[in-house]
């Protein structure tokens, strides 16, 4: 069954979240001209048959010509690296990845006319590596957990001059996370552009992972939307819900074990310390979900209601559905719902953060030939 968290206190007054007006300007100058937003998915179908006034999905699952999100984040960092003159004399970007980032760093890298080298941990699909490699970087396998890859990925920066382009943090690496999750905010202004006289979601649903696209989140909401904003509710997998134990304990902490989940993008067991600041103010509420729920979401997204769309949505770009779709089996995934947003008529935004990111599962869970 799903575990769930309340925090006694997440909506403090005036918390405006990681960044300033100022930055926000700054990454919308860079995106203006770079980006063609992606769409806001109304699901009106399977919104009627869960009981919701509305339901839609931030279809992150073509951007930038591939097949996540996370490019957002790692472009917007590569031109602030380079706009300081930080890339100067640089000839190799290195980063730890579960695939999408990973994949993402290694085209930033290509396109600027560096080297990549992306550490893997040994749970990574092959369908991941190939798409890395495909991007012309090296990759390293390592015999331990992603935690351990991006441990591993700062002592090759550290020893050999590469630079790390790293989306979570740790003392004294904080300034590239930080404009990485920047750049994540691209997601929520388009968003927001696209609902626009419907007004806001009562109700978001997010991907933890390491934190970063949920600080993200929360901390465009609480600079946006301030006391208004709606309620924000974490969701990550049941063996690897290190956002939710960091939340519990009021600290970062560490889920150790073997972090086994499909949701390939979420199997982390350390928060990033400078995404965990952003969350204990201005998240509602934490989910942890078993992988059924995934495998539910994803089918749901393939096999829609006849007045929805079919989309093609990966593991870890299923998991804000898979956290609704489990209020239907479990009291208390459905009384934190309730309790962050009025079950009558809510009207709820996920983020389908990824889309076919590894063809064989998807055509396993839905039954369907993955699309060219």
């Amino acid at each position: 069954m799903p575990t769930t968290f309340t925090p006694t206190a997440s909506r403090r007054p005036g918390v405006t979240g990681l960044f300033t007006d100022q930055e926000y300007a700054r990454q919308r100058a860079f995106f203006t001209t770079r980006v063609t937003p992606t769409p806001l998915v109304s699901l009106p179908g399977l919104a009627a048959r869960l009981g919701l006034g509305a339901l839609w999905v931030k279809d992150e699952t073509r951007r930038f010509d591939l097949p996540a999100f996370k490019s957002l984040g790692v472009e917007f960092a590569v031109h602030e690296l380079a706009a300081s003159g930080a890339l100067a004399g640089v000839t190799t970007l290195v980063c730890a990845s579960a695939g999408n980032h990973g994949r993402a760093v290694a085209r930033a890298a290509r396109h600027a006319g560096f080297g990549a080298r992306v550490y893997l941990d040994r749970d990574v699909s092959p369908a991941r590596v190939d798409a890395i490699r495909s991007e012309q970087a090296e990759v390293v396998r390592v015999d331990g957990t992603y935690d351990d890859a991006v441990r591993l990925a700062a002592d090759d920066a550290a020893r050999t001059g590469a630079l790390v382009v790293s989306d979570t943090s740790w003392p004294g690496y904080e300034q590239i996370p930080r404009d990485i999750m920047l750049g994540y905010t691209r997601v929520m202004d388009e968003a927001a552009a696209a609902w626009a006289g419907d007004g806001p979601p009562d109700l978001m649903i997010v991907q933890a992972g390491v934190g970063g696209l949920l600080a993200a989140v929360a901390s465009w909401s609480a600079r946006h939307l301030g006391d208004r904003r709606p309620a924000l509710v974490a969701v990550e997998p049941s063996l690897a819900a290190c956002v939710q134990a960091s939340a519990r304990t009021g600290a970062p902490a560490v889920v150790v074990g073997p972090l086994t989940t499909m949701m390939a993008g979420l199997r982390c067991g350390e928060v990033s310390p400078l995404a965990f600041e952003a969350l204990t103010d201005l998240v509602d509420g934490f989910i942890a979900v078993e992988d059924d729920w995934c495998r539910a979401a994803m089918r749901r997204f393939a096999h829609p209601e006849p007045s929805d769309p079919a989309m093609v949505v990966g593991t870890s770009g299923a998991a804000g559905l898979a956290a609704l779709l489990s209020a239907a089996d479990s009291a208390a995934t459905k009384a934190l719902l309730d309790a962050c947003a009025p079950s009558s008529g809510r009207r709820v935004l996920v983020i389908a953060t990824e889309g076919l990111t590894e063809p064989d599962l998807w055509r396993d869970v839905t039954g369907l030939a993955p699309p060219a």
